[in-house]
């Protein structure tokens, strides 16, 4: 948290000379451009980690950290004399969001999640087998084994994990092993005794990615094509292709 605090400051020292540029101005719109274009590479993590063609992960992971921080940087520049208060602040915040939160996850979190997998199963509560239906687990993990056979016939089911091309060509299977994965993980009480942080702190991570992509795409989509819309009725001092909305902002 104190490296994260120190980096914001070092960020705001190094944005106050340019406090003055609109995010409209050429140069603001350069940094917007290498901005995201640098932010593309979480992306590209992502895809790579779950299709299974990365072959080296941590590679991509430092990768993703680095092209992170330089993206937000410039995506920052460009919106520093911008309206916070508005839908493109909102993507603002949640890409902040992202940098603070991953940050934790990284130096908090991560440490937690190794003690968790070298416990043993006594310590994780897998002892009390009055809480635990084995019949009603070996009838769910058979299930599991049966659909695998036809979503991957050469996988374990004790160590699969669906990948993107499991979800691309078998969507539906996918979604139904996803769905025993988690009854299967509620009937042993797995993120009970990960606790609150460790199970749900990487899903709140994927969710906020996905709205902030999703805005930000929808924010380049309306300042370049519906650029009169978003000017709100004021002279359009940015590069666009049309000015769509232009008689409705008036």
């Amino acid at each position: 948290m104190i490296l994260v605090a120190l980096v914001i400051i070092a960020l705001i020292i190094a944005l106050s000379p340019f406090m003055s540029e609109q995010p409209g101005s050429p140069i603001a719109q350069w940094a917007a451009a290498i901005g995201v274009t640098a932010l593309l590479a979480p992306m590209v993590f992502s895809l790579l980690k779950r299709s299974g063609l990365s072959a080296s992960p941590p590679f991509w992971f430092v990768t993703h950290v680095l092209c992170a921080c330089t993206g937000v940087y410039l995506i920052l520049f460009h919106a520093a004399n911008g309206n916070w208060l508005s839908p493109p602040g909102l993507v603002l915040i949640l890409m902040l969001f992202l940098i603070i939160q991953g940050a934790f996850l990284r130096v908090s979190v991560s440490a937690r999640f190794s003690h968790l997998f070298a416990r043993t199963s006594i310590a994780s509560g897998f002892d009390k087998q009055k809480s635990l239906d084995k019949k009603g687990l070996q009838i769910l993990i058979e299930y599991k084994q049966l659909i695998l056979a036809r979503l991957d016939p050469t996988a374990t089911e004790a160590l699969f994990s669906s990948n993107l091309k499991h979800w691309l060509t078998h969507p539906l299977l996918s979604l139904r092993y996803q769905r025993l994965i988690s009854m299967e993980a509620d009937m042993v009480g797995a993120r009970q005794s990960a606790g609150l942080v460790m199970a749900w702190s990487r899903r709140l991570h994927m969710l906020a990615a996905v709205l902030f992509y999703l805005g930000l795409i929808s924010h380049i989509i309306v300042v370049l094509f519906f650029a009169g819309y978003a000017a709100g009725g004021e002279a359009i001092d940015w590069w666009y292709v049309t000015d769509y909305g232009a008689d409705w902002a008036r």
